[in-house]
């Protein structure tokens, strides 16, 4: 069988972790101040060894409670504020998208064994933990460009 003749495999993600917190609810908080655990499943104690030499760490996550995905919803305002553009959903942050990938760089705050405890981490109690990264100096883009509506939406959430 030739390569291109070759099906795909399937996209299967597996939940390692679960994250624990006090935010039961969807909705715009100042996520750096929230504290939350990352409490990983039986057998991935080994897979998170060394991480706790890193003081940031990158979260892929699945966001579980996001409203299910229709092609009417492509377009938004950025955190629903009529003052700013619409826009394309895949050019925000919003939750409602195609696949409810969440991703975060958070600071890793501790490790206690099969648990990190970070802070910064902009999901709810009980979001399912599909994979981590350590975060590398080397992943920040220098000299990034954003469209004008971005620094109004920082300057009036903090988070």
């Amino acid at each position: 069988m030739h390569q291109e003749e070759a099906r795909p495999a399937p996209i299967v993600l597996k939940p390692i972790a679960t994250v624990r917190n006090d935010i039961k609810a969807m909705g715009t908080r100042h996520w750096k101040e929230i504290v939350s655990e990352i409490v990983f499943n039986p057998g991935y104690e080994g897979a998170i060894d060394g991480l706790e030499d890193f003081s940031h760490i990158i979260v892929l996550f699945w966001m579980h409670r996001a409203p299910a995905w229709d092609n009417s919803m492509s377009k938004t305002h950025p955190q629903m504020r009529r003052d700013l553009p619409l826009v394309g959903i895949l050019a925000t942050r919003s939750p409602v998208r195609p696949n409810p990938i969440g991703v975060a760089v958070v600071k890793l705050l501790k490790r206690s064994g099969n648990i990190l405890k970070v802070a910064g981490l902009d999901a709810i109690d009980g979001t399912p933990v599909v994979d981590i990264k350590a975060y590398f100096p080397i992943d920040e883009a220098a000299q990034a460009r954003v469209p004008d509506w971005v620094h109004k939406l920082r300057h009036l959430d903090t988070s």
